[in-house]
């Protein structure tokens, strides 16, 4: 890489905003596999990130997030799991949840879920990366 391109670089890195994650509060956890899901991310921010978004599979409504603490929250009434082969539903995944802008990705809090059977019915658990 040209050392032109590669101070380019530098410089996006070093201008991308500083997030600290302060709570990650998962509910109901645990909970049956296909069931409501809220999620909400308690977050601290080194500098305002225009038009943010947090990816979770499906894009949600872009929004301004000032400098200094925030939030984010995430609520279906139902995971949809019926692009999941059954052999597939009791082993262990990642629920991604990225934050980005117009210039690109900011962070990714990735969460551990869990499925496993109980008296006959699959059951989630969701992993804070804070625990």
């Amino acid at each position: 890489m040209g050392e032109s391109k590669q101070q380019d670089a530098e410089d996006i890195l070093r201008s991308r905003s500083a997030v600290d994650i302060m709570a990650v509060n998962i509910s109901p956890n645990p909970a049956a596999l296909a069931a409501e899901l809220n999620l909400e991310v308690h977050f601290h921010l080194e500098a305002p990130i225009a038009n943010g978004v947090w990816d979770i599979e499906v894009g949600l409504k872009a929004t301004d997030y000032a400098r200094g603490d925030n939030c984010f929250q995430f609520l279906t009434p139902q995971v949809n799991i019926s692009g999941i082969h059954p052999s597939q539903l009791t082993n262990c995944g990642l629920l991604i949840a990225s934050l980005k802008d117009d210039a690109g990705d900011i962070l990714d809090l990735k969460m551990v879920i869990q499925v496993s059977e109980q008296r006959g019915r699959l059951q989630r658990i969701i992993y804070s990366p804070l625990e």
